[in-house]
């Protein structure tokens, strides 16, 4: 599955502040992210978190992310694995960024880059993907294990990694957009079917 997507996580924010700040009304329709369904969804997570999936790459950017974090500690993910195999993840709160970790196939190499302090659980994150590195160079194989690391870091911090999320989400739109066309509401059989299936599948692969 090739992915070129992003989104932004906010912990304990009001889901209508969100909404309201960004333009964003609430459809009760379902789709699953990277299925290109819908171009913006959400779910609630545990621990307050709030997750807004967007289908386009840049749409999770420095400057929303640094709005988005005056209603609470604030992540953005961007990545993408089509053409360099481009993963960022970033933090921030009160308008000011945290913390941000980078890779891409091009420019870093075998390399994380990273600014600010991330949270503890990155060094072990970070060890292991080094560590799958170095083996599937030993071995000749052409595969990205650092391109990963921030996802597993994404996941250690809110819970959400988009390739391994099985469950739905619920279909945003632009307010005063009108709704789209066609079926509403749930999912259909087959998409529920297949939807196991799409965990399977790793940005880096």
């Amino acid at each position: 599955m090739g992915w070129m997507a992003s989104w932004v996580a906010v912990q304990g924010a009001l889901k209508a502040e969100i909404f309201d700040h960004l333009g964003l009304t609430e459809t009760g329709d379902e789709t699953f992210p990277g299925s290109r369904g819908a171009p913006l969804s959400f779910r609630e997570f545990p621990d307050q978190w709030l997750v807004i999936f967007s289908e386009d790459f840049d749409w999770a950017s420095a400057e929303v992310l640094l709005e988005l974090s005056r209603f609470g500690l604030a992540l953005a993910c961007q990545f993408e694995d089509k053409v360099e195999m481009t993963t960022v993840l970033s933090a921030a709160r009160d308008g000011d960024t945290l913390w941000r970790v980078f890779h891409d196939s091009v420019g870093s190499g075998h390399r994380l880059d990273v600014t600010g302090e991330p949270p503890a659980a990155f060094a072990a994150i970070r060890d292991a993907a080094l560590a799958q590195q170095r083996k599937a160079d030993e071995n000749g194989e052409g595969v990205d294990f650092l391109c990963e690391a921030p996802l597993e870091l994404a996941r250690a911090v809110c819970g959400y990694r988009p390739d391994e999320e099985e469950a739905a989400f619920t279909v945003l739109r632009r307010r005063g957009a009108s709704a789209p066309a066609g079926r509403g509401g749930q999912l259909s059989i087959l998409e529920r079917l297949l939807a196991p299936f799409r965990s399977k599948e790793s940005p880096a692969s």
